[in-house]
């Protein structure tokens, strides 16, 4: 939250500003640290709004940035309680700023960075937390920090690019729906006294479409409820482990996408596991921690037949040559890392090889869909066009 103050100093000196605090005993303590006499604070939404506490979601680049600037000032030798406090002070999202507050308190009250981050797991996650561990067993912070910075960039990018390549396909899916819907309300209601007026017996699609659009007119709200019920029951089947599992499989199955899907998890998972293996952590901790990135319940038992025979003395390379969800490339690259020592090197070419194979299918699927939609478009409007052109054809024959 914000607070504007007004204080004393020890000179007898009136000063007002802002800050930025968890609630207003914070506030009052940070500026008795400074030494001043607090005369009035008041928070800044003030009035009726000043109970609440509107959440903003903390973004990736949010942490991107701050990871960055934490790497610099460890780096520079700077206490980490001071560089986090820095850190908070610029913090603009009230809610990072309120969880950089807790790091802090932690972190004074001896606990290491690692434990205080994983308290947060809505903005640092395992691997985040797994990457700062290792940087503390070793002595690198800074140099893990700075790592785990570029991996955060990385996925920003990719989610970036994945984000602009469905932007244009769901722009034209939504328009469709709505010039149906809008035809269906206003258009064709006029055409049905047109086509009552003509006498003529109506044939089947347009019946079919005249039943629809008088079922969306007249019963809307059964057509809403639908809607809702439908996505309320595929999220809660989804919950499942029978309807999670299904809906994960179907995500690296289905035609276009599923390969995107794939080589997204291939991107993350080369990439994740050169980064922990440069920050010292071990191999079972390791697959462990690219279980949870992967995050596709069809990986789930791959990766844990893959940690059962690691665990057993099997070389990451041989476990993974088992299984045909990793291509071939990738168990054949481990092993030649493995033998050569630079295994994390080898994995971060993999990881920048799929980066731009996911870079090179999100540029082009605008082409790719764009088949797709013109088909499914051209074959919607082309069956209205046809049921309301239908009657008038055999009024014409008819005279």
């Amino acid at each position: 939250m914000e607070f504007i103050y007004k204080a004393k100093s020890r000179s007898g000196e009136e000063l007002t500003g802002r800050m930025m605090a968890t609630n207003e005993n914070e506030a009052i303590e940070q500026l008795k640290k400074q030494d001043l006499f607090v005369v009035s604070i008041k928070n800044k939404s003030g009035g009726l709004l000043s109970g609440l506490s509107f959440k903003k979601k903390v973004s990736l680049k949010d942490k991107i940035i701050f990871t960055k600037q934490l790497a610099i000032m460890v780096k520079g030798g700077l206490p980490l309680v001071d560089a986090l406090s820095a850190l908070k002070d610029q913090t603009e999202n009230q809610e990072f700023s309120k969880a950089i507050s807790a790091i802090i308190e932690d972190v004074r009250g001896g606990q290491s960075l690692s434990k205080a981050l994983a308290k947060h797991p809505k903005i640092f996650s395992d691997l985040y937390v797994a990457v700062t561990y290792s940087g503390e067993r070793s002595g690198k912070v800074d140099e893990v920090l700075n790592r785990l910075a570029e991996q955060l960039q990385k996925d920003y990018d990719l989610v970036s690019s994945v984000r602009t390549a469905m932007t244009y396909p769901i722009v034209i899916v939504s328009a469709l729906i709505g010039v149906m819907v809008l035809m269906l309300v206003f258009v064709v209601p006029k055409m049905k006294s047109i086509f009552s007026d003509m006498g003529v017996a109506l044939p089947l699609p347009t019946r079919i479409l005249l039943g629809m659009s008088n079922f969306i007119i007249t019963y809307w709200y059964i057509v809403v409820v639908i809607i809702i019920g439908l996505f309320l029951l595929i999220r809660f089947w989804s919950r499942t482990p029978s309807g999670g599992l299904a809906l994960d499989k179907m995500k690296i199955k289905v035609p276009i996408f599923g390969d995107l899907v794939r080589k997204i998890y291939l991107a993350r998972f080369t990439r994740t596991t050169a980064t922990l293996i440069s920050s010292g952590l071990p191999m079972l901790e390791i697959i462990e921690t690219d279980k949870i990135i992967v995050n596709n319940k069809f990986y789930r038992p791959v990766f844990d037949q893959i940690y059962k025979d690691v665990e057993g003395g099997v070389p990451l390379s041989l476990a993974m040559k088992k299984h045909k969800v990793f291509p071939v490339m990738i168990g054949q690259m481990i092993s030649v890392g493995e033998k050569s020592g630079k295994i994390d090197e080898i994995l971060l070419q993999l990881a920048d090889f799929y980066d731009k194979e996911v870079e090179a299918m999100t540029s082009n699927m605008a082409s790719l869909i764009e088949p797709i939609l013109i088909i499914v478009i051209g074959a919607g409007v082309g069956a209205a066009i046809i049921a309301i052109i239908m009657p008038i054809y055999s009024l014409v024959n008819v005279i």
